[in-house]
């Protein structure tokens, strides 16, 4: 019997981007749920269950770094990727290891995406 493909969660507010990752994912097996803001992200994750979450960093409104710790505060125990382009280095080292469990630089190599992805979502739940 298979298994379901596991649920990523991918808030970008760059369309082309979004719509790239998610591709990406999509054609390794993952399923998406892909948002365009923090909020639209955060309100997917309190009503679903998802393996990992990535988030842009730089969004306007609510950035990535925001959007990580609200998820963390909603679901503890789901990772979190933040994607970046230019994010101060000091606050995401800060994050890392806290709210922060991966860092990918834009633009983001397709194999880096998928191997983050997939060793994050198989790390054992706490």
């Amino acid at each position: 019997m298979a298994r379901p493909p596991l649920r990523i969660l991918l808030v970008e507010d760059d369309d082309d981007n979004r719509e790239l990752m998610a591709e990406v994912l999509e054609t390794s097996g993952w399923e998406v749920v892909s948002a365009a803001t923090g909020q639209e992200g955060l309100k997917a994750l309190s009503e679903q269950a998802v393996a990992v979450v990535l988030t842009d960093v730089g969004m306007p409104g609510m950035g990535g770094l925001e959007v990580a710790r609200a998820a963390k505060a909603i679901a503890p125990s789901v990772p979190v990727v933040l994607v970046t382009g230019w994010a101060d280095r000091d606050d995401i080292a800060r994050a890392r290891g806290h709210e922060v469990d991966a860092v990918l630089v834009k633009p983001v190599d397709p194999e880096a995406l998928l191997g983050t992805v997939g060793d994050l979502a198989a790390r054992p739940r706490t």
